[in-house]
């Protein structure tokens, strides 16, 4: 799973009074107070960041306004989210966690909502928003018997119980992000995500992950092609990254049976056939001046691994070189020059000839 809960995180749950929901007649409280060592994992204490707001089935993207207390030793207590003030807010596209809680609540004719949270490895704070009787609601009373308040520590015997629910739900929902950033991590356009702003962490973890699936991706596709060989359907190839990463713009050299050359690159995913390709203009050039050159796409790494070969991709080629060298010139006269760049492509473009689909 990409999304798993911090190692040390405590998860913390509380019924939701008036005051906290802001339908109280006799407060005015602008905070929804957490419990004491349930944020002790946090090791850059912000107090302003990113919080995961899940309700139903649905992510709510919003910003977590934390004001806690500072102990003379550096720890913190008394935590809790405030709503925040029209200044705080006016600038930022989203809205605070606090905020977010009592808009979805007051569409709701009861007063029976409840709090879950609970902390990512990436630090990022989640929290559950049910109501009585909901899926959530069943699920957790089951283990927990009282959702009034109370904290879960790992050394619980239903804490593993919950953090797998935790895990599957959180991981489940942010699929559309996971798979955008399996996608971007290989452009580094990261501020295409749909995010305040994605976290380091998120990052690095997702340019790691593409490192091993596209490794995954070459050995299933090198073992594709020792039964091609031992079928006698191509005479030999040359996996050129066996060792350690080449460098080269290909990642297979075929040789047929009648004495032709073929490049391959192996474009991996975890995901989705559909789940667009990434080029760099240095292999778009390769493949222009070498239409023999192959694409071995494989896909459903997460799940039963599928190849879809594509033997025509130079028709993406032929035209990105030819608008990139009409681009060249214009930018030339500025006395500009383009080092590199990258572009994506939908396997599913009419012009790309993929053929059956093979079990791997």
């Amino acid at each position: 799973m990409f999304f798993n809960l911090h190692k040390d995180t405590v998860i913390g749950y509380k019924k939701l009074s008036e005051a906290d929901l802001g339908t109280s007649q006799t407060s005015n409280q602008t905070h929804i107070g957490l419990y004491e060592e349930t944020l002790n994992f946090i090791t850059n204490y912000q107090q302003e960041s990113s919080a995961q707001l899940i309700y139903e089935s649905k992510i709510y993207e919003t910003i977590s306004l934390l004001d806690p207390i500072r102990n003379p030793n550096g720890t913190f207590r008394s935590p809790k989210i405030r709503m925040g003030t029209l200044n705080e807010l006016q600038d930022k596209k989203l809205d605070s966690l606090g905020k977010a809680i009592r808009d979805i609540a007051s569409f709701e004719n009861t007063n029976s909502w409840y709090i879950l949270w609970f902390g990512l490895e990436n630090e990022e704070l989640v929290f559950i928003l049910f109501q009585e009787g909901s899926t959530d609601y069943n699920y957790f009373i089951k283990f927990l018997g009282n959702l009034n308040k109370g904290t879960l520590l790992r050394s619980h015997p239903i804490f593993e119980k919950i953090i797998s629910y935790l895990n599957t739900k959180v991981n489940t929902l942010n699929f559309s992000y996971i798979e955008k950033l399996e996608l971007l991590a290989q452009t580094q356009q990261f501020d295409l995500l749909n995010r305040i702003k994605p976290k380091r962490y998120d990052i690095d973890k997702a340019q790691q992950l593409f490192q091993k699936i596209g490794r995954e991706g070459e050995e299933l596709v090198n073992i594709y092609l020792n039964k091609e060989k031992h079928n006698n359907q191509i005479k030999n190839f040359n996996w050129v990254n066996k060792n350690g990463e080449s460098g080269f713009p290909f990642d297979f050299e075929i040789q047929t049976n009648d004495g032709n050359l073929i490049y391959s690159d192996a474009k991996s995913t975890s995901y989705k056939f559909e789940q667009k390709m990434i080029f760099s203009s240095q292999e778009l050039k390769f493949i222009h001046q070498n239409p023999n050159y192959h694409i071995h796409r494989v896909f459903n790494l997460n799940e039963t691994p599928q190849l879809k070969i594509c033997n025509n991709i130079e028709t993406i080629s032929h035209n990105f070189i030819k608008n990139l060298n009409k681009f060249n010139t214009l930018v030339e006269n500025d006395n500009l020059k383009i080092n590199g760049i990258k572009i994506s492509v939908k396997p599913t473009l009419s012009s790309l000839n993929f053929e059956k689909i093979i079990n791997l």
